[in-house]
């Protein structure tokens, strides 16, 4: 029976090679094959992963935090699955947990862990693969007790690498959730500031500027500025006035007009603010 050992980038080849040899010394009936590996030179590497995967009867995909996404490894998991059932495929995950798919295509296999026990299931489900040709699975598991030291020697070293990824995804994680947080903030404020473009009014309410104009007496500076010169006009016509020197009807009645107009402008912007006002209420 064949086995394929799907994997996708450095460590899950290591990881995969590792399992290629280590297999058939367990179960001696079984062909694993690595794309790596078992490719003859010369070979179009495509139409034999084909081949393989049309007839191999068991898939086993080496997956770590590496390749966790890595679309080779999802595409060769739906291929396997097509060939035969998904209780012959099972994702070997090497420094990751179960949780660690729950967004990932793989979760609709049964995973198994670097573990012992989880392990030893593993190749009981190879072995009941086999059909007649299968072992006895009490000797089985003697010889599985046999050979897994030697397996985790091995795989043991690579574990750092493994470990090492997952801290790296973890801090990744982090800081990816603190720039979507950064961003959802500016987004919320430019909404907030797109709300108050369209509706100025949320700012400056209408019975806010209605008290406003209502209560507020506000006096043009250029007004202010005529008054003055009026005044002074005034002041500068009695300051002439002597027994010999009567007062100069034209400069009075120059300044009474000029006051006049500041009359008509303050009459004229009171009805206007009134009106506006009125405006407002409405």
């Amino acid at each position: 029976m064949k086995i394929f050992l799907s994997w996708s980038g450095d460590l899950s080849h290591k990881i995969a090679v590792e399992l290629r040899d280590w297999l058939p010394f367990v179960i001696q009936s079984i062909q694993p094959y690595v794309s790596s590996e078992d490719i003859d030179k010369g070979t179009r590497w495509s139409i034999d992963i084909a081949k393989e995967l049309e007839d191999s009867s068991f898939g086993i995909l080496c997956v770590t935090p590496h390749n966790l996404e890595a679309p080779w490894i999802n595409f060769e998991a739906g291929a396997l699955s097509k060939a035969f059932n998904n209780s012959n495929v099972s994702p070997f995950l090497f420094g990751l947990k179960p949780s660690d798919l729950k967004k990932s295509p793989l979760l609709q296999f049964q995973s198994t862990l670097y573990d012992k026990k989880d392990f030893v299931k593993l190749i009981l489900s190879i072995n009941n693969a086999l059909g007649k040709e299968k072992l006895d699975e009490t000797k089985l598991k003697v010889t599985f007790d046999v050979w897994w030291e030697t397996l985790r020697g091995k795989l043991d070293s690579y574990l750092p690498e493994a470990t090492f990824t997952t801290a790296n995804a973890e801090a990744d994680k982090q800081s990816e959730t603190s720039k979507n947080d950064a961003l959802e903030e500016i987004l919320e404020l430019t909404r907030e500031q797109f709300k108050l473009l369209r509706n100025p009014e949320i700012l400056l309410p209408e019975a806010y500027l209605s008290y406003i104009l209502k209560n507020v007496a506000g006096i043009d500076g250029k007004i202010i500025d005529e008054i003055e010169i009026c005044i002074r006009g005034l002041r500068q016509v009695l300051s002439k006035v002597t027994p010999e020197q009567p007062i100069n009807l034209a400069d009075v009645e120059i300044t009474l007009h000029r006051l006049e107009r500041v009359k008509y402008y303050l009459r004229d912007n009171g009805r206007n603010r009134t009106r506006l006002s009125q405006l407002f209420k409405e």
